[in-house]
């Protein structure tokens, strides 16, 4: 079972990353998805000044509650409901930092994938009697729930575009797909045979 999981999560792993550079870096159809600020050096300048730290922002989201009453909880609700149904609604992640190094984030992305297709070994590894063409759906299956549980609720509460939630739910499936033609032939489940005679 360790070589299975070693071989998985690194052939695996190394397939969903070239896989990922492909997706973002050739096709680049996550890209168009986003639009551009007009006047960019203001819009980041107001950011600057307007975001003392680095972290996730919420607009509106208004002032802190710790230590209002319930009355003025209440109030402050009634005007942020407001102000969300006006708009704009953003939900944004700051880093005043700026962007760290490409190949820097290019090598701690590639152990990221290859933590993920440790999991998906292992949840492999659980199933028996499956066929190589089963194996390979079962990634696949389990990538698209994967991109189910981390960007609809984005595109409920958050308003994300469709085509940008699609994209995601077909990326993420294709991505373990793929990975899944290595990682199901790698890592063979025991039988059921072979496992009650280990127990």
């Amino acid at each position: 079972m360790l070589k299975s999981l070693t071989l998985g999560a690194v052939l695996g792993g190394l397939a969903a990353f070239l896989w990922s550079f492909i997706s973002y870096g050739v096709l680049s159809w996550h890209l168009k998805q986003y639009h551009s600020f007009q006047n960019e050096d203001d819009v980041s300048a107001l950011v600057s000044s307007h975001a003392p730290e680095s972290g996730i922002y919420l607009l509106p989201l208004g002032p802190s509650q710790d230590g209002m009453n319930a009355e003025q909880k209440k109030a402050a609700m009634e005007i942020r409901s407001e102000k969300m149904k006006k708009g704009p609604l953003v939900f944004a992640a700051v880093n005043r930092g700026g962007f760290d190094s490409f190949p820097k984030v290019l090598l701690t992305q590639l152990p990221c994938q290859m933590f993920a297709a440790l999991l998906l070994t292992w949840m492999l590894l659980q199933t028996t009697g499956l066929t190589y063409a089963r194996r390979v759906a079962f990634l696949a299956i389990a990538g698209f729930a994967a991109s189910v549980i981390a960007d609809l609720p984005y595109w409920n509460w958050y308003s994300f575009p469709a085509t940008y939630t699609a994209i995601n739910l077909i990326d993420y499936t294709l991505t373990w797909l793929l990975a899944g033609l290595v990682i199901a032939k790698v890592a063979k489940p025991q039988t059921a045979a072979a496992r009650s005679g280990s127990l």
